[in-house]
């Protein structure tokens, strides 16, 4: 169980149902469904969203701060996002790719390749180096000069 769960669980001392919790969250202008609020409270969710949070929240004993911190997320509250003024010029496109670039940035990284035989797939038979099928062998070094950008010396 995430310790997310844990803590929903804890501040749900007084056993409030699924649905219940979802109820009383719609209430507070939320929109939280009970399957929703079923999947956080036995363990099986994904990462959570701040308006889940929120609502979680609204409706139990639990500060925002604390659920945040459960959720391995930022603990500290802060506003809305509001893009300075001249973001208004910008089109629906570059508004929708706005919004990508933040999801990117708050999306945790994933893990760090530290081997370069991890990173080329070695240990998938039938594939190269590169991880393509078909080129069973590694592939060459190139020559001192050519990997430092300058002319290959004239082989003898």
């Amino acid at each position: 169980m995430s310790a997310l769960s844990e803590l929903l669980g804890q501040a749900n001392a007084a056993g409030l149902s699924a649905r219940a919790i979802a109820r009383q969250a719609q209430e507070a202008g939320f929109s939280i469904n009970h399957d929703t609020a079923a999947r956080y409270l036995r363990g099986d969710h994904g990462r959570p969203d701040e308006e889940t949070l929120r609502a979680f929240a609204s409706v139990l004993p639990v500060r925002l701060s604390e659920l945040r911190a459960a959720a391995q997320l930022p603990a500290e509250e802060t506003e809305p996002y509001r893009p300075p003024t001249e973001a208004s010029r910008l089109s629906r496109r570059q508004r929708r790719a706005v919004d990508e670039i933040i999801r990117a940035m708050l999306e945790p990284a994933p893990p760090a390749v530290t081997e370069l035989g991890n990173r080329r797939g070695s240990g998938r038979s039938g594939t190269g180096s590169e991880g393509r099928p078909g080129q069973g062998k590694p592939a060459q070094k190139a020559p001192r000069a050519a990997r430092r950008g300058g002319a290959e010396p004239p082989s003898k």
